[in-house]
């Protein structure tokens, strides 16, 4: 993972911030050339910037922000620091003049910013600085509804609370404090409210212990959950930590309207997203459909790491919809899942999807049929003994063999994972799917041969070497394999900073 390039620089005026950064700095020509502007101040000490001077304005694409403020007369710059609060030893902009009334910088989602500005006189017209800089906050968390406070447990915290009526509908956030122990004792059914739990800090994540073989999470609608970590011990069997509602209240499909869906039961528009968020000896399934037939359109897991210790082989799947729920699709980047090879039990399938297809949801001859798919997608993520026990990595009862559907694996690590084979369990045991595509992946056995791809992975372009883990038992997945280092492959996280 590469570090931000820290630059000291006297006047940043389309400046690009480094060859490999992702943003540019800018300002403003604002009238402090003698030859075009005279404040007529001289002799004084300018006046410090205030909080409602500052306005902060995201892109149309929210990848970057200007952050502007009006002219200080007398001024000859600003001297601007700019840190992401939750990792301050990397600043964004350090200790930098500017002599305009505005930059531009990159923007992350869900960071608390700190930015130092410090009026500068005009040394020319003998103006002193001014006697303090203004210390600035902002955020990009979407804002908060409620904080939930530390030691609560969630189930008893959110029976005491229920949504109020005028908030039904709204995505509600509800922050948990960083660095603090929470609990769920039992099941927290959301139903139809959209819901994001995260965690404050992006870099302390709160920690929930799940306290009960009944303790879940459901829902029917939306649901995020962002910088938290799970203690899933005590929740065993066949059974998920996240689950689709039973009984839901959420209209039917095909009642909401009946020309265009044919879908006899709820369908969730908004994505299910567990981002930035940890897992520990998780001994059920990840995501179950509670065998509702529920369909989620859009279900992302990104940037996690998943330790699982399952105490008996269990027949479902790490994600597990066989039983009448359905996801359009699903995505898996940036991840890491991994179970000890000294754990007894196991998960049959990685991924069982079964009773829905893409074109099922509409009816025939709405025109959403004629252009729907489905999709299955791994990509840059590490996978260590998982589904080893003789199990499949996918098994779809509505997906295999059809032209909707897309399958894409790319620069994913696979160990000791679905001894009959990665890619042809992915593919269903069908060869020549017209939508899968395959690129840079390891599929190595436990005796360190490698897995012939054969007909399903057809790419030419798997991987075999060994990614040298450096610790795996300990939960440690850097690599070390040549290939793999050069053509950035598995978790992100663990690829050594050059």
């Amino acid at each position: 993972m590469k570090k931000n390039h820290l630059f000291t620089y006297s006047k940043m005026c389309t400046l690009a911030i480094g060859a490999s950064a992702l943003f540019f700095t800018s300002c403003a020509k604002d009238g402090y050339d003698d030859e075009t502007f005279d404040t007529g101040v001289k002799n004084t000490q300018v006046t410090s910037l205030t909080p409602e001077d500052i306005t902060v304005t995201p892109s149309a694409d929210g990848a970057s922000q200007t952050i502007s403020w009006p002219v200080v007369m007398g001024a000859g710059g600003y001297r601007v620091t700019l840190i992401d609060a939750g990792n301050p030893d990397e600043p964004l902009v350090n200790d930098s003049i500017i002599d305009g009334c505005s930059f531009k910088v990159k923007r992350d989602e869900d960071t608390n910013y700190q930015m130092v500005i410090h009026t500068l006189g005009d040394k020319n017209r003998n103006n002193t600085d001014a006697a303090e800089a203004l210390v600035y906050l902002f955020s990009t968390f979407t804002p908060t509804y409620m904080t939930i406070p530390a030691g609560s447990d969630l189930t008893e915290w959110f029976a005491n609370n229920p949504i109020p009526a005028d908030k039904i509908g709204e995505n509600l956030n509800f922050d948990l404090e960083g660095g603090e122990e929470y609990t769920i004792s039992g099941l927290i059914d959301f139903d139809g409210q959209a819901v994001t739990l995260r965690s404050n800090s992006k870099d302390n994540h709160a920690t929930i212990t799940l306290t009960d073989a009944n303790a879940a999470i459901n829902f029917t609608a939306g649901f995020t959950a962002k910088y938290l970590d799970f203690d899933c011990a005590a929740r065993v069997g066949a059974k998920g930590v996240f689950e689709f509602s039973k009984n839901s209240s959420v209209a039917h499909a095909n009642e909401i309207d009946p020309a265009l869906y044919a879908w006899e039961g709820p369908i969730i528009f908004e994505p299910i997203t567990i981002v930035n968020c940890n897992f520990k000896d998780l001994k059920s399934y990840l995501f179950f459909d509670n065998q509702q037939k529920t369909a989620c359109m859009t279900f992302l897991v990104d940037n996690c790491v998943v330790h699982m210790t399952p105490e008996t082989n269990l027949g479902g799947g790490v994600f597990w919809t066989n039983k009448g729920g359905h996801i359009n699709d699903l995505t898996v980047k940036n991840s890491t899942f991994y179970e000890p090879i000294d754990n007894k039990g196991d998960f049959k399938y990685f991924y069982q999807a079964g009773m829905a297809t893409g074109p099922n949801l509409y009816v025939k001859t709405a025109p959403e049929y004629t252009t729907a798919t489905n999709s299955v997608n791994y990509l840059n993520s590490t996978f260590y003994h998982v589904t080893w026990n003789g199990g499949q990595w996918g098994n779809y009862n509505g997906m295999q063999s059809k032209t909707y559907s897309y399958w894409i694996m790319k620069d994913c690590i696979f160990f000791d994972c679905s001894p009959s084979g990665v890619a042809r369990r992915f593919l269903h045991g069908r060869t020549n799917q017209p939508h899968a595509e395959f690129a840079n992946n390891t599929y190595m056995n436990a005796d360190g041969t490698f897995q012939d791809p054969g007909n399903y992975d057809t790419s030419g372009t798997n991987i075999e070497e060994d990614p040298q883990f450096a610790n795996p038992e300990s939960g440690d997945f850097t690599i070390g394999g040549a290939t793999q280092l050069a053509r950035q492959t598995g978790d992100p996280r663990w690829i050594p900073e050059n």
